[in-house]
């Protein structure tokens, strides 16, 4: 788990500014020439959090697209209109059959949404609304009923409409296209009334693919005809709408029965509540279920206990629980067939992306290059000699190989000594990661717990018989609790192993407790605060880690030194040339490359790190887990997905979170040269190769999740075989490191055109991912070449073995059938 950057935001996601939602010049709005695909591809709905405050907007498509990801759709602003005539009859209407969503059924008089982008505006404020202004709504209802039911401007005045109440439903359009509807409405509803003065003419002239009849009807008639029990009514007006239904139920007899009271007064005016409903129209393509009634009953009971802000807070919770019930569900769901392991998050489990074995199978390079890795012995373990010696050596050993398969392997190759010092470096610094993401352990105690981090590093190092209680859980509880033993093996190491390690866990140590109280569910604040955090996580690491070998004359003070990244948090290298951004740089790529991978796994946990001035740039609302929906990174077009056919997932999606994974790749991808650098600088090959199995697999996960939609899904990993072939290649020396650098930059750069073409590729961030994939190229060309050229050489080598061996055979066979008598 990561640690808090400075700045992010706290809480859940904040509704946009007013000033962000509207165009630089809106377009004018027209249904000349336009069909219903039109409008679903054109209208941007205004999309909303569950206090109705605008968070962002998206087209029509993509909001009422009910798959796994988003099971109930995107929530948006609605309205619906009751109109009444001079006797109080009520003008319903029939959906026409060409309607996308809830087709045929007969509703109220309009309902339909206000839209992002239009003039006059359509978007009411905060204060309008909480003022029950609502002249968004209220213009866009002009608009709507003019549409729809061809009522000419200038015949309804938008001030006469009655702002009422607000209604929250969802339902999916089960009716019209089965258990697996594509389709649906998930809405807060702006209910509005309208009744026309004696006398005054209202002008009917509806759109056939709108509307296919229209009825005025009384209170009475209408109240026969929702209940079915009029067989006659019942012929002629066999379905309604989901949402008329429960505004019909709960409020419009009501305000029917004292209608002008309703219109005139405020005795039925409800500016403050939002009504939730589930409705009876459950599953759909997302197979979700009731969620709303039971929303609505922990409000009203948070609202008695604690007031408005608790009822807000509990909402808000409420709808990210169900939100990300859909991304972490999607796996089940099936969308890739890909997703078939899992990993733990905070409120499920996350899809593990991984190849089938017949696919692993498949490449036969990666399965000798496993049964050598299983077999050879190719890394050995330096650290058995001293575990043998020392009991506290031996537990650190096997707290090692629990607490990080990774890392252990390329630990214990180490030279003897050099081993045992990073093996208890680890072992510190995870301790102390396990303090810090203990959520539990100190709940209400945080001041304890960042007192705790700050002290860490002068108090645990120190105490020969340190146990920390009741902190983390299985491994890490047990290092913690037998920390002593860590202490002790800490305590016998060298001097300038000890300064080394106590001055980075006290670094590391005040960067988390800064920051025990923030909440990162947005992400990182901006590019500044990115690097920061990853320079806290894994900048120290690469410093300690360079400090250490230097301290240890395992390597020369040369791979201190200034990489052409200049970092903020580094010395001056004109006054400190050993300033170690070398190893910064190094230890940021790690970093950057684990963050981008674990986009969904840390969103769920609710401590995301994408910055906030990459993915808003992107970003069609104010939340990252908009990335997450299958309607943002190309399910249907770029992603193939199970549930609704792909011609119907693929209208209107977008791909805006694949250019800001693009975009966080080739910030990524330029600090490879640094890395390339501080490789080259390591004349020690056990060293040389703890620093570069992580580097050249990190290059390999960049590389597989670049223009990856499964990383919106789930975790992608690199497949096992290649993950032995890249070891091996360290084994073998830089020659095959810079291949495989080679090899993978080549793999982006021919993303960059074609029919394979990544998202992007034809704009500045294509040209930027050509210029750092090329400068990866242009470093490793010597090398990989040289490497290449040994491969040939061991090919021919081997080819020309095995004739001189089936030569040989061949004769001697030969001499055998010449000798043989007859």
């Amino acid at each position: 788990c990561r640690r808090p950057s400075p700045g992010a935001p706290i809480g859940a996601p904040r509704p946009a500014p007013a000033a962000s939602m509207a165009s630089p010049k809106a377009a004018a709005w027209t249904t000349e020439g336009m069909t219903q695909d039109d409008f679903m591809l054109k209208d941007e709905c205004i999309a909303v959090n569950y206090m109705d405050e605008v968070v962002g907007h998206d087209n029509k498509y993509n909001c009422h697209k009910f798959m796994p990801g988003q099971p109930r759709g995107i929530l948006h602003r609605a309205f619906s209109v009751m109109l009444f005539d001079a006797d109080g009859k009520l003008l319903l209407q029939q959906r026409a059959p060409k309607k996308i969503t809830f087709p045929k059924v007969w509703t109220n008089t309009c309902c339909s949404h206000p839209l992002h982008g239009m003039s006059p505006s359509e978007l009411d404020s905060p204060t309008d609304v909480a003022a029950g202004i609502h002249m968004g709504v209220k213009h866009a209802a002009v608009r709507k009923m003019g549409h729809e039911l061809g009522i000419p401007l200038g015949e309804l005045d938008p001030k006469r409409f009655k702002y009422m109440t607000r209604v929250h439903y969802w339902a999916a359009d089960v009716r019209t296209y089965g258990s697996e509807a594509p389709w649906g409405e998930h809405e807060i509803d702006h209910l509005l009334l309208y009744q026309l003065r004696p006398g005054e003419k209202l002008t009917l002239k509806p759109h056939p693919e709108e509307v296919s009849a229209t009825r005025w009807i009384d209170m009475e008639t209408l109240k026969r005809a929702l209940s079915g029990t009029d067989r006659e009514l019942q012929a002629e007006m066999p379905l309604w709408s989901p949402w008329f239904r429960i505004i019909a139920k709960t409020f419009l007899y009501k305000w029917w029965a004292e209608l002008n009271l309703a219109l005139t007064t405020s005795k039925h005016v409800d500016l403050k509540n939002i009504h939730r409903f589930d409705t009876d129209f459950h599953g759909g393509a997302g197979h979700a279920g009731a969620h709303l009634d039971e929303v609505a009953t922990a409000e009203a009971a948070a609202q008695r206990t604690g007031g408005e802000e608790k009822r807000r807070r509990l909402a808000l919770d409420a709808e990210r629980d169900d939100r990300v019930a859909g991304f972490v569900g999607r796996g089940k769901a099936g969308v890739s067939a890909t997703a078939n392991g899992s990993k733990q998050g905070a409120y499920g489990k996350v899809p593990t992306h991984s190849t089938s074995k017949m696919d692993q199978l498949c490449r036969p390079l990666e399965v000798t290059a496993g049964l050598r890795m299983k077999f050879g012995g190719l890394l050995k373990n330096n650290i058995k000699t001293a575990s043998a010696k020392s009991k506290d050596v031996a537990f650190c050993d096997d707290m090692l190989g629990k607490v990080s398969r990774s890392f252990a392997a390329v630990i214990r190759q180490l030279e003897a000594e050099l081993c045992v010092d990073i093996c208890v470096f680890y072992l510190v610094l995870r301790a102390l990661d396990t303090v810090e993401d203990d959520m539990e352990a100190y709940k209400g105690r945080e001041k304890d717990k960042a007192t705790e981090l700050r002290q860490f590093a002068k108090r645990r190092l120190t105490d020969l018989n340190c146990s920390i209680k009741g902190v983390g859980s299985g491994d890490e509880r047990t290092l913690a609790e037998q920390f002593g033993a860590v202490s002790r093996v800490f305590a016998s190491l060298p001097k300038g192993s000890q300064e080394v390690i106590a001055d980075i866990t006290q670094k590391m140590g005040d960067g988390m407790a800064e920051y025990v109280d923030a909440d990162l569910g947005q992400g990182t604040v901006d590019q500044v605060a990115y690097d920061r955090y990853c320079h806290m996580v894994a900048g120290l690491v690469g410093e300690g880690l360079s400090r250490i070998f230097v301290a240890r004359n395992a390597e020369s003070a040369d791979i201190l030194g200034q990489g052409e990244r200049v970092w903020p948090f580094c010395p001056d290298p004109k006054k400190q040339p050993a300033n170690l951004g070398l190893a910064n740089s190094m230890g940021l790529f790690l970093q950057k490359t684990n963050i981008i991978r674990d986009y969904l796994e840390d969103y769920v946990d609710g401590r995301a790190y994408w910055p906030q001035s990459v993915w808003k740039k992107h970003a069609k609302t104010s939340d990252l887990g908009e990335f997450a929906r299958p309607t943002a990174h190309g399910a249907g077009t770029r992603l193939k997905v199970k549930g609704p056919p792909c011609h119907i997932a693929a209208k209107g999606v977008g791909v805006q979170a694949i250019m800001c994974l693009n975009e966080l790749v080739a910030d990524a991808l330029e600090l490879v040269p640094d890395s390339l650098e501080y490789l080259a600088r390591l004349k020690t090959p056990s060293i040389y190769r703890f620093c570069a199995i992580p580097q050249v697999m990190a290059m390999a996960t960049i590389v597989e999740c670049f223009d990856n939609p499964l990383l919106f899904t789930g975790v992608v990993k690199i497949r096992k075989g290649l993950t032995a072939r890249l070891i091996i290649a360290t084994i073998d020396g830089p020659e095959a490191v810079h291949w495989w650098f080679h090899r993978l930059a080549q793999e982006v750069l021919d993303r960059q055109e074609g029919e394979r073409a990544c998202v992007g590729a034809d704009g500045a961030l294509g040209a930027r991912l050509r210029a750092a994939s090329q400068r990866i190229l242009d470093g490793t060309r010597a090398m990989a070449g040289m490497c290449e050229a040994q491969r040939t050489q061991k090919g021919l080598l081997l080819c020309g073995t095995l004739t001189m061996a089936a030569a040989a055979a061949i004769a001697l066979a030969h001499n055998k059938g010449w000798n043989t008598p007859r």
